[in-house]
């Protein structure tokens, strides 16, 4: 579609409001003719924007106009127009550190989601989840098995990641989520004289011996190939 080719010139004040209403509300307002605009806004490769919701506008003022464009999908133009219709301040964003409340959010809420419940930029939110190593939540789920839990706080973190095949964050995060106590911390360092003792009693008694959990003691002998000890 052609655009007027004669009339007044369009200004920078009207472009922003191309896409904010309709285009036939924005020709009465503007006082040019509806074709007019409908072309003007074809040119400038602007789509007309869905209506504002109340959910919307009261988010408005509440972080830069840009980070509200990002969580709700318009132009910053169209923001920034929306608030100063509705005389809401701009406000700028000012760097805080996270809350540990806000921290236990990443990874397991979406991003949008967090940066709209904390006030933190999106941006802000993304980067902090990735520094943290923690995947995204809105990605395809994989299920945890009743066995899988069992292993939870019964060995580090790291061993029970290797043992299922799993990221040692995603094991700490669903451990964190059933509110499982890490009882084994960390991993034990085993002595010259300690892996002497593998395979000449049983795991149970060496454990004992030790005062360490019995998985500890199997793990280091399969993994040394060690024969287990039978019982007498």
């Amino acid at each position: 579609m052609k655009m007027e080719s004669h009339g007044k010139p369009w200004t920078v004040e009207e472009d922003q409001l191309l896409g904010t209403k309709s285009d036939r509300a924005l020709a009465r307002k503007l006082g040019r003719s509806v074709a007019a605009v409908k072309g003007r806004r074809h040119h400038k490769h602007i789509r007309f924007l869905k209506p504002w919701r109340p959910e919307d506008d009261k988010i408005l003022g509440t972080r830069p106009d840009s980070q509200i464009a990002k969580l709700l999908g318009r132009p910053t133009y169209s923001v920034g127009w929306r608030r100063r219709k509705l005389g809401i301040p701009y406000q700028r964003y000012e760097r805080r550190p996270w809350t540990p409340t806000e921290l236990e959010m990443l990874g397991v809420k979406t991003d949008a989601e967090v940066a709209r419940l904390t006030g933190h930029p999106l941006s802000t939110v993304e980067l902090k989840r990735q520094q943290l190593g923690r995947p995204k939540p809105d990605q395809v789920k994989n299920l945890w098995k009743p066995e899988e839990d069992k292993l939870l706080g019964t060995m580090p973190d790291a061993e029970v990641a290797k043992r299922i095949r799993r990221s040692t964050v995603s094991v700490l995060k669903r451990r964190l989520r059933l509110g499982i106590p890490n009882r084994v911390p960390m991993r034990h360092v085993w002595t010259r004289e300690q892996i002497a003792l593998l395979g000449t009693m049983t795991d149970q008694k060496l454990a004992d011996y030790m005062n360490c959990p019995e998985h500890v003691v199997m793990f280091k002998r399969r993994s040394l190939r060690i024969p287990a000890s039978r019982p007498r």
